[in-house]
Parts: C-alpha cells; sequence; structure tokens
C-alpha cells in the first residue's frame, strides 16, 4: 500500500512528539510512525531530570573549549529550560515539574576540586549553585562515600511519560496522526521528497524529521559513527531514611537518580557489561551509597539512548536528507530537546537553519 502525508515524523518520543506538536501548530499535518508505542523508545530510560550545563564539569568545560564557549553551552541549556516551562504553560500541564534544583556528585577527591573550582567559575558567569563538602553532604542526605558534591540552583526535575502523553495529545488535537507499532525500516529521498518504508507499506512526503536516538543512524547514512548507542539499566530502590540529593548524577553521568513518591529509581548509563551484570553494578552502587536502602523486586529494565563524540546533540538538516534530525542528546535528553526539535522545525519550515554550529547536524561534512 502507497501512502502519501504532509511530512513524516519518524519516533514517538520526547523529540518526536515536541516536533509533531510544533509543525501541526505551524499549519502542517505530520504523520508520525512509531515502531512500538508511544513514549517508549529512549523516553522510557529518561528520569526527568531537566540539567543546566552537559556531563562535563564547567572547569573541563573550559578547558576544552574555551571560556565563551562553555558559558554558550550552559546558556542554551538555560534557554532550552525557560522554553520548557513555555511549553508547560502552554500544554496547561506542569507535568509534575518542580524547579527545586539538582545535584552533581563527585566519586573521588580529583572530582570534588574540580566540582569547587567550577563553582567559582560559574558564580563569575552567572549561574547559581553550592558546593557541598562530604561534612555538609552527608549531614543533610542520607548518602555517603561521595567526597564532594555541587548543587546547581537552576536544575529541575518532571515526569518525562507524563509530558510526552500530553504532547502527543496536544498534537493530534492540532491535526497530527500518530501510527503506533509502525516502524519504518527505511528511508529514502529523492528530488520529490522521502519515502519510507514500513510495514504497513510506502509513505510518501515532502520531508522528514528523524527522531530516532541512536536508531537515526541506521536511516541516515551521514550520521553512521556519529551517533552511537548509549546502553542504559536502571532499577527501583526504596529510598533511605534520609532524603537523598535529587535529582542528582556523578560527575561523568554514569550513575544517576531521581527521588519519587515511589522511591528511588536509579539508573547506569554508558559501558560494555563487563564483570558483574549491570542490574548487580546498580544494586552495588545503591548499598555503598544510599544507606540504609534496599534494592525492590522490580521493576527493572533497560534500553539504548544516543550519544555524539563530542557531547552535543545533531540538530538541523544533514547531507542526502530530504528532512533535518535532532538526534544525540546523550545522558539527558530533557536539556537539550525542546530547543533542539524548535531548531529542526523552524529549520524544516522556513528553509532558515537557525542551529548554532556546535549543534548543527551537518558539522563535519567535506565541502
Amino acid at each position: 500500500m502507497k501512502e502519501r502525508a504532509d511530512l513524516i515524523v519518524l519516533g514517538a518520543g520526547l523529540t518526536g512528539c515536541l516536533a509533531a506538536w510544533e509543525l501541526a501548530r505551524r499549519g502542517r499535518r505530520p504523520l508520525v510512525l512509531e515502531a512500538a508505542r508511544i513514549g517508549s523508545g529512549a523516553t522510557a530510560l529518561d528520569l526527568g531530570h531537566v540539567p543546566t550545563g552537559p556531563r562535563l564539569l564547567y572547569v573541563d568545560a573550559i578547558r576544552r573549549w574555551g571560556r565563551e564557549a562553555a558559558r554558550e553551552a550552559w546558556e542554551i541549556q538555560r534557554e532550552n529550560h525557560d522554553r520548557l516551562r513555555e511549553l508547560l504553560a502552554a500544554l496547561g500541564d506542569d507535568c509534575g515539574y518542580e524547579g527545586r534544583g539538582g545535584f552533581v556528585l563527585a566519586e573521588d577527591r580529583a572530582e570534588a576540586e574540580a566540582l569547587a573550582a567550577s563553582e567559582d567559575a560559574l558564580r563569575e558567569d552567572g549561574f547559581s549553585g553550592e558546593f557541598l563538602d562530604h561534612y555538609m553532604l552527608e549531614s543533610r542526605f542520607g548518602v555517603r562515600g561521595f567526597p564532594g558534591a555541587y548543587w546547581c540552583a537552576e536544575d529541575a526535575e518532571l515526569d518525562p511519560r507524563r509530558l510526552v502523553a500530553a504532547l502527543a495529545a496536544a498534537a493530534q488535537r492540532e491535526g497530527a496522526v500518530f501510527r503506533e507499532g509502525n516502524a519504518a525500516a527505511a528511508l529514502e529521498s529523492s528530488p520529490s521528497g522521502v519515502a519510507a518504508a514500513t510495514e504497513g507499506g510506502r509513505v510518501e512526503a515532502a520531508a522528514a524529521f528523524v527522531a530516532l536516538e541512536a536508531n537515526t543512524a541506521g536511516l541516515v547514512p551521514f550520521l553512521k559513527g556519529r551517533v552511537t548507542s548509549l546502553p542504559a539499566q536502571w532499577i527501583d530502590a526504596d529510598e533511605a531514611t534520609l532524603p537523598l540529593p535529587s535529582p542528582a548524577r556523578t560527575c561523568g553521568g554514569q550513575f544517576a537518580w531521581r527521588t519519587t513518591t515511589a522511591g528511588v529509581r536509579v539508573a547506569h548509563f554508558g559501558g560494555a557489561v563487563t564483570g558483574p551484570p549491570a542490574d548487580e553494578r546498580l544494586e552495588d552502587f545503591v548499598l555503598r551509597h544510599f544507606a540504609p536502602a534496599s534494592i525492590r523486586s522490580g521493576p527493572r529494565g533497560s534500553g539504548v539512548a544516543g550519544k555524539s563524540g563530542d557531547g552535543f546533540p545533531f540538530v538541523g538538516p544533514v547531507p542526502g536528507l530530504n528532512g533535518v534530525v535532532a538526534c544525540g542528546y546523550g545522558t539527558f535528553g530533557l536539556g537539550w530537546a525542546v530547543l533542539a526539535a524548535h531548531w529542526a522545525v523552524e529549520a524544516l519550515v522556513s528553509g532558515r537553519d537557525p542551529t548554532p554550529p556546535r549543534f548543527k547536524a551537518s558539522r563535519g561534512a567535506t565541502a
């Protein structure tokens, strides 16, 4: 069966639903193709932490990129956060949003010293926060074994699955069509547009918005080797007797957690599974750092997100595709997704790509 659509959006996670909603509000009629269920891909791994700043510590970012570029990266996540609050107001649903800050925790003395130095540099550049040494940390919270932490005053949290559901419903009210259980096995571009081969048949459209995280590279050859898999596992634990710092992540972003009324969900990101299975490493982390805490018999799960080599997502037009992409967010998609989807939609609809150079999906292309 052959079908014609105005535009196709591949993926109904956070980015795909953001794109569908914004495209529909701008008078387009997107058809959203989702392999499984709305919000079941990388979004299902998201803990709901809205960070201000990427995975690098600020002093490391300054060392790698320079002071101005580091400040720009933090400012972009601040702008993304502002747009997120505007989005929640437009949806009429706060999705459990709470702006109480978030934590970055050091696992060794060198990381603690870098966090303390980052606090000074961040304050100089207009970002609020507080460094906590291990005495302050353990006297306030039910954690142990962390030599230091930084409280990011501008961080927030929400329920990502509730947000995706609200976006999907709003997009459908505006005229977007969602098809679950309809994966795209191939995507072809031609002078007349794009064609997606699905289990239900061939879908043709003027252009595509591809939002499949690690799976984007399978449909967009230019991104092969540029967007790679980021394995993730999570388990639920009973919360410690004392409150935990939440939402929180370790300095490298390998471990992260967020407390809810049901307890605490702890996630491990990245790396091959060597030695003990990943869920055993998670259990060990919880028992080592959260005292007292116990592992519940379930639920637990795993999945795959997408990451880039330089820590910045790929956003906008790419060579060889009639359309745009937004993918490769890494550990915390909520830090980039709202703004990334907006940039990509603007490029798709107007033909003008507002994406900053460091985030352009075409970076690295030869002339």
